[in-house]
């Protein structure tokens, strides 16, 4: 196989009603892996998805929806023409200019032919609060057939044919992930649909961890935040290890979950022992909700402090917790302690917030 060529690599994908972003979806395969073989498997559209789908590929299948993500896949890459499968959803999206990157991508398949390659996947959406959130997360997507599966009905994970567990390779690939990016309506729709899922699947297999995060998760999004927050304490006396990669985000959204439900002092509890650890002290995400917290339960001084704090900490996932956010509860804080000219000068620093804004000129008025 040439260094151009991908014709020996199959790209494997399951949709449903994603006419626009199957259409983005597949230009990007074409673009960036030409000559991959495409095996697209539709779970029932009503759209113009089968449509577009065959302007990109003759190889199109359709699967009876049975509620289980894994069964589609696995149908998905049944029908590929090659052994070495790279899985897509159908709003991923290959970043461009990446050539020298996907050229390396064939002699690490050919480096580590029985083990998993690893991608990059950025996810961008807008959280309840209306702040834009971005993360990246590794995740496993490039294998042989022959040696691998999916298991799980929902957050289906890629798993070994012989039960053994498996090493996995690094590659610079980088997807761009906007399935979280919905109107209010599709986010209930799509957690209410994940939710029975979800339910399903740990009725089959226990109090498994990650699962019931996921379900805490898919709560959180549909605006649950009772039964949310009821998943995540469940998940967090399970004792997840601590060194899982979601871990950051299950602290958070418990903490967000309580707080939400006036159970401040009780998430800082929970989070506290978490505090002393490099790991958070150094994420702003965390911190953030921590200074939040404090200012909940009336610690004003701390909390002040602690946003602050956050400014002077990497960017962070979610947009303005290590910036203009931050700036603007300090400021709140200076306001209601009666300190209006550290006030106006944290509100500057939040710069064109409008809750900012309102604040300066709240408290500019009395100089």
């Amino acid at each position: 196989m040439s260094e151009t060529s991908f014709e020996k690599l199959s790209v494997c994908i399951i949709t449903k009603d994603q006419c626009r972003k199957l259409r983005k979806c597949l230009e990007a395969v074409k673009e960036n892996l030409p000559g991959a073989d495409i095996s697209l498997v539709d779970t029932g559209s009503s759209d113009d998805t089968l449509k577009t789908a065959a302007e990109f590929t003759g190889n199109i299948g359709e699967f009876k929806w049975c509620g289980d993500f894994s069964a589609a896949k696995n149908f998905s890459i049944s029908r590929a023409k090659n052994d070495i499968v790279l899985v897509l959803d159908s709003d991923e999206y290959l970043s461009g200019e990446q050539k020298k990157v996907y050229g390396e991508l064939l002699s690490l398949i050919s480096k580590y032919p029985k083990a998993v390659g690893r991608i990059k996947r950025e996810n961008t959406y807008e959280d309840s609060r209306g702040l834009k959130v971005h993360y990246e997360e590794r995740i496993n997507r490039i294998f042989d057939r022959r040696l691998f599966k999916y298991e799980g009905r929902i957050h289906e994970q890629v798993t070994a044919l012989s039960g053994e567990d498996y090493k996995t390779y690094r590659t610079d690939i980088h997807i761009l992930h906007d399935g979280y990016d919905l109107s209010p309506a599709e986010k209930k729709e799509k957690a209410l649909r994940n939710a029975e899922l979800l339910i399903e699947e740990i009725r089959e297999k226990g109090d498994d961890p990650y699962l019931i995060y996921q379900l805490g998760k898919t709560w959180y999004v549909s605006s649950e935040k009772e039964k949310a927050a009821s998943e995540f304490l469940k998940c967090l006396e399970l004792k997840p290890d601590p060194d899982m990669e979601y871990m950051e985000d299950l602290l958070c959204l418990t903490g967000y979950s309580l707080l939400d439900t006036g159970r401040a002092e009780e998430a800082l509890n929970i989070l506290k022992p978490f505090r002393e650890q490099e790991r958070y002290d150094k994420d702003a995400d965390f911190m953030f909700l921590y200074a939040l917290l404090l200012m909940n339960t009336t610690a004003f001084t701390e909390a002040r402090d602690t946003f602050i704090y956050c400014t002077t900490l990497p960017e962070s996932n979610t947009e303005g917790t290590s910036s203009f956010m931050a700036w603007y509860n300090a400021g709140v804080i200076s306001e209601v302690m009666g300190d209006r000219e550290k006030a106006c000068d944290h509100y500057r620093k939040a710069g064109k917030f409008k809750g900012a804004e309102e604040g300066l000129k709240r408290c500019s008025a009395f100089f």
